[in-house]
C-alpha cells in the first residue's frame, strides 16, 4: 500500500533529513511512525502526501509513483495534519461541502450526513467551527479526510492536547475507520501510548535514518533483556528473602504493592518455567498467599528510549 525504496532528502543548506529510508506499510495496517524531534518525520510524510519532492529514492502508494502520478494519488489518501486551519466562521456542514467541492463536488449532503455522523457531530452540523472544542475539531478533521473516500489516511498528533476522554473518542474512531472502512492509517504521534493501543505495526527513525521496524511484540521480543515477573502477595517482605537465594533470580526488588523479580539473562523457555515453578513452590511451602502473579512486558515507551538511545542502525524487516 505505502513503500519507499531508497528516500532521501537533503536541503539546499546541505542538512540531510531523511537518509536511504525504506519502509514498507501494507494494506489494512495501523502504522505508526516514531521518532525524536528532528528526526525526518516530517520530511518523510510531506515526501509520502506528494507535498516535497525527494533528492533520491520513490515512494509508492497503492502502486503507483507519487511523483509521477500525483493527481490520482490525492484522490487515495486523506490528510488530517497537526494544525487544520479551521475555517471557524463555516459550519461543520459548510466546512465538508467546501472540501467536497475541491475533489469536484461528487458527494451529495446525504454522504457528508454521513460522515458527520460517524465522527459523533451530525448534531452539530449547523454549529460554527469556531465554537467546537480541540477534540470536536479534530473529529471535523477526519470527517474531513474522508470526504475523497481514501484508501489511506495520514494523521499527525491526532489525539495531542486533548483530555483523556477525548484521546479515547479519537482512539475509537481510528479504529473503525481501519476496521469498518479498510482505511490503511498512517500515524505519527509523540503519545507513545497512542501508538501502544492503535498500531499494528512500528517504525522508529533517528536522525533520518530507520532504526527499528516491525510489530509491537516483535519489538518487545527484540528488546527484552530480561524475564521479569511482577509478584504480589499477602508477605512481600518475607517472599523477597526466600526468592532472592533461588538459582535463577538476578534481582528482586520491592515496590509499592509488589515484587519485581527479575531473572538471569539468556534463559530459555524451559528454564523460565523451571524457575517458575521453583518460585511459586517456595513462597507456597512458606505459607505464604500469592495474590498476583504476571509477566511484566516492555511498554511502546521502554522500547522507544532503548532505540533512539543505542546505535543500532539499519534493520531491513519487511513489515
Amino acid at each position: 500500500m505505502i513503500q519507499t525504496e531508497h528516500l532521501s532528502k537533503t536541503y539546499r543548506n546541505g542538512f540531510k533529513a531523511v537518509k536511504d529510508l525504506n519502509l514498507h506499510v501494507n494494506k489494512g495496517d495501523i502504522f505508526g511512525f516514531l521518532g525524536p524531534n528532528g528526526a525526518g518525520k516530517t520530511t518523510t510524510i510531506r515526501m509520502l502526501d506528494g507535498l516535497l519532492e525527494p533528492t533520491a529514492g520513490q515512494v509508492f502508494i497503492d502502486g503507483m509513483d507519487v511523483n509521477k502520478q500525483a493527481l490520482e494519488i490525492k484522490r487515495l489518501i486523506g490528510v488530517v495534519p497537526e494544525s487544520h486551519g479551521y475555517y471557524d466562521w463555516m459550519t461543520a456542514k459548510e466546512y465538508l461541502q467546501y472540501f467536497n467541492s475541491l475533489f469536484g463536488g461528487n458527494e451529495g449532503d446525504v454522504y457528508l450526513e454521513e460522515l458527520l455522523k460517524k465522527v459523533g457531530l451530525r448534531e452539530k452540523k449547523n454549529v460554527p467551527v469556531g465554537e467546537f472544542s480541540r477534540g470536536m475539531k479534530q473529529r471535523l478533521g477526519i470527517a474531513k479526510a474522508l470526504v475523497n473516500h481514501p484508501k489511506i489516511i495520514f494523521l499527525d498528533e491526532p489525539t495531542l492536547g486533548l483530555d483523556p476522554s477525548g484521546q479515547r473518542d479519537i482512539q475509537q474512531l481510528i479504529r473503525e475507520i481501519n476496521l469498518n472502512d479498510g482505511i490503511t492509517v498512517f500515524i505519527t504521534s509523540h503519545l507513545l501510548k497512542d501508538i501502544e493501543v492503535l498500531c499494528n505495526k512500528v517504525s522508529i527513525i533517528k536522525d533520518g535514518i530507520l532504526v527499528e521496524q516491525g510489530s509491537i511484540k516483535e519489538l518487545q521480543g527484540r528488546y527484552v533483556t530480561a524475564y521479569t515477573i511482577l509478584l504480589q502477595t499477602n508477605d512481600n517482605d518475607l517472599a523477597l528473602s526466600l526468592i532472592q537465594r533461588l538459582d535463577g533470580i538476578s534481582d528482586v526488588s520491592k515496590g509499592e504493592r509488589q515484587l519485581v523479580v527479575r531473572l538471569s539473562e539468556g534463559l530459555d523457555a524451559n528454564e523460565i518455567s523451571t524457575v517458575k515453578r521453583n518460585l511459586a513452590g517456595t513462597v507456597f511451602t512458606a505459607g505464604i498467599d500469592i495474590r498476583e502473579m504476571t509477566h511484566k512486558t516492555l511498554s511502546m515507551e521502554d522500547i522507544f528510549f532503548k532505540v533512539t538511545e543505542s546505535s543500532q542502525i539499519g534493520r531491513e524487516a519487511v513489515l
